[in-house]
């Protein structure tokens, strides 16, 4: 049994999510009423939720929503995929290899998935159907049976170290910047969109675990006392 953490980046709520930053979706649960029907159940919390709502309404990628019930800050939604939503689910894939959802969440930055899979060539199957529907697809840690550790160095996963080092090296930390998201994408093999995501989590991670880590920051104090 292999555990993953992974972020996807495709378009269900994209829409809605993008213009409500300050929400989060919480996926609690989803099911197949056919081949042609995905439907999702999932609470909203923090932000304007009304806005939320009224930006639902309008996504393309789901049909109306249905309010199941509002508990204190947070309310639960009923929708089903349509569009571009269902062409993009990896819910029926996710099911085919025997894939177990743990915990997914989703802002405006993309679906954070913590995902169980049976072994390593069902994760590889779900990796190549992401890659293969154009859905971008970043694994941070894979662990469990047959752990590939905690990331490398400062916990950055190679795709965060490829796009932190391209970015270094094309002069977009500049000022004036010598590179623009679009270029960083074409150089990564990805979208802007997904350079972007890339290059904040990369940097959130490695301020997590350099100047933000407490037990780093009081070694170097010890250090520079001695």
């Amino acid at each position: 049994m292999l555990i993953t953490e992974f972020t996807l980046d495709h378009p269900i709520l994209r829409q809605t999510l993008r213009s409500n930053r300050e929400t989060t979706v919480l996926h609690e649960r989803s099911n197949a009423v056919d081949d042609d029907r995905v439907r999702i159940l999932f609470w909203a919390e923090g932000g304007d939720l009304d806005a939320f709502e009224s930006a639902l309404s309008e996504d393309p990628t789901v049909t109306e929503p249905n309010r199941v019930t509002t508990i204190d800050d947070r309310r639960l939604y009923q929708v089903e995929l349509s569009g571009e939503g269902l062409e993009s689910s990896v819910y029926p894939m996710l099911v085919e290899v025997g894939g177990v959802n743990h915990e997914v969440a989703a802002t405006h930055e993309g679906w954070e998935f913590k995902t169980s899979f049976p072994d390593r060539p069902s994760l590889e199957r779900f990796h190549d159907y992401c890659r293969n529907h154009d859905i971008d697809i970043e694994l941070h840690r894979v662990y469990g049976q047959q752990s590939t550790g905690d990331g490398g160095e400062f916990g950055l996963t190679d795709e965060q170290r490829a796009a932190l080092r391209t970015a270094f090296e094309a002069g977009y930390f500049e000022i004036p910047r010598d590179a623009s998201l679009e270029e960083l994408g074409d150089h990564l093999d990805i979208s802007a969109n997904a350079a972007s995501n890339r290059l904040r989590r990369g940097t959130k991670t490695l301020l997590k675990n350099t100047v933000c880590d407490e037990n780093r920051r009081v070694a170097s104090e010890s250090d520079h006392r001695a």
